[in-house]
């Protein structure tokens, strides 16, 4: 069985809490994730365990693609080193990066058309 990806995990964490909100039996929550998403038993029990642990239904994180971009290898040095630094992965810190200087920029551009 393939992994799902965090959206997938929150969108079945998500139908497990509406159905307990529903009040609905826990086997028939069992049998509908299994049938739904094609799971086993023990990981709809997951998703209902999680779903009791939880206030409201979560909010589902965009899905990441891949995208490929030439960097000169000094910089990628220094991205990996600083992902090694941090215990994070590549991928997160130049989502981090990128978000924060796209940020600064939009910011920017704001307060100039005020």
């Amino acid at each position: 069985m393939e992994r799902s990806q965090n959206s997938e995990l929150v969108k079945r964490i998500n139908q497990a809490f509406s159905l307990l909100q529903k009040n609905k039996p826990q086997p028939h929550i069992v049998e509908l994730l299994m049938k739904k998403y094609g799971v086993s038993q023990i990981q709809a029990y997951r998703y209902i365990q999680l779903a009791r642990e939880i206030n409201e239904k979560m909010a589902i994180p965009e899905s990441s693609v891949v995208f490929t971009v030439k960097l000169p290898p000094t910089l990628i040095r220094r991205i990996k080193k600083l992902s090694e630094s941090k215990g994070l992965s590549i991928s997160r810190v130049v989502h981090t990066a990128l978000e924060e200087f796209l940020a600064k920029k939009e910011h920017v551009k704001e307060g100039e058309t005020s």
